[in-house]
């Protein structure tokens, strides 16, 4: 069985949209991370220790030094036993900045250590939302087990159902996804706004296709610009490592977005037609932005 990250899309031709180069986006100057709780925490180290020397050189689109500026490296997370894990804190828009040490991102938690268990309980964490189908939560079920994590509130939310009928390509894939999971993505963003359910932790398999949407819609909301929600999401293949067959391509997000543009006017738009209320995104930016002016 492969899962939606590792499907194979050897075949691919991606729009010309998604061929064309990339400007690099300017740098984000991130806070330092002392606004929350946790957010001082040993996790919030520079790089992932596995492998530090690598990780400037891992995105697959020619721009890693613009990319890496854009997202921050304060915001990848050490977590033992987890791989691309961050913190969508610190990023900044037009409603504000959002609060670090609130919305963790990250591949399974089928390897998570107890040393890992251990820094998500000193991150204060709340609540997990596990996007992935039953299949692939037998083969690799999740080690929540540790005494730290009894208090998480665990959230399965099986965005697919099934991987046996994912299409071949990429973009084919994520329109696949759009469609199969909005209301999946929507209850996400519903039990998020919810008193008490951050700090919280997304994932997936390998946290990059249907994590990678989730937060970028949910930054989207947030009034995040797209250029930085395109470079948080480039960075899973830093945050990865080579670790799967397909990397993630910003002109994919960007197509992918640009999709809900046409259909729906805006990727809020979409939300909105799969039941997404004013008081749930009003939630959202009340929870996760250090200040908020009038929403728009």
């Amino acid at each position: 069985m492969s899962s939606v990250e590792e499907h194979d899309q050897s075949a691919i031709t991606l729009s010309a949209h998604a061929s064309t180069p990339v400007h690099p986006p300017a740098p984000v100057n991130l806070p330092p991370a002392t606004s929350d709780s946790g957010a001082s925490s040993p996790a919030y180290s520079l790089l992932k220790a596995d492998a530090p020397a690598k990780a400037a050189a891992s995105f697959d689109v020619g721009l890693p030094a613009a990319y890496l500026d854009e997202v921050g490296l304060e915001r990848v997370l050490n977590i033992a036993g987890v791989h691309n894990a961050r913190d969508l804190g610190g990023l900044s828009g037009t409603l504000g900045t959002v609060r670090r040490g609130r919305v963790l991102r990250s591949a399974a938690l089928d390897k998570l250590t107890p040393a890992g268990a251990r820094t998500l309980a000193d991150l204060g964490l709340r609540t997990i939302f596990d996007l992935r189908t039953q299949e692939e939560r037998d083969e690799a079920p999740s080690r929540l087990s540790h005494a730290e994590l009894t208090a998480v509130d665990l959230v399965v939310l099986d965005y697919l159902g099934t991987l046996d009928d994912l299409p071949g390509g990429q973009m084919e894939m994520y329109l696949h996804i759009v469609e199969r999971s909005a209301t999946g993505i929507v209850d996400l963003l519903e039990q998020l706004g919810r008193p008490n359910a951050a700090p919280a932790l997304v994932h997936c398999t390998a946290g990059k296709d249907r994590t990678g949407l989730t937060i970028a819609l949910l930054l989207d909301l947030l009034g995040v610009p797209r250029t930085a929600i395109v470079a948080d999401y480039v960075a899973s293949n830093n945050g990865l490592l080579g670790r799967i067959r397909t990397n993630v391509s910003a002109g994919l997000l960007e197509d992918t977005l640009a999709a809900l543009d046409e259909r729906y006017g805006s990727p809020r738009g979409y939300l909105e037609a799969h039941g997404l209320t004013e008081a749930t995104v009003a939630a959202l930016r009340a929870e996760l932005l250090e200040a908020t002016v009038a929403a728009s």
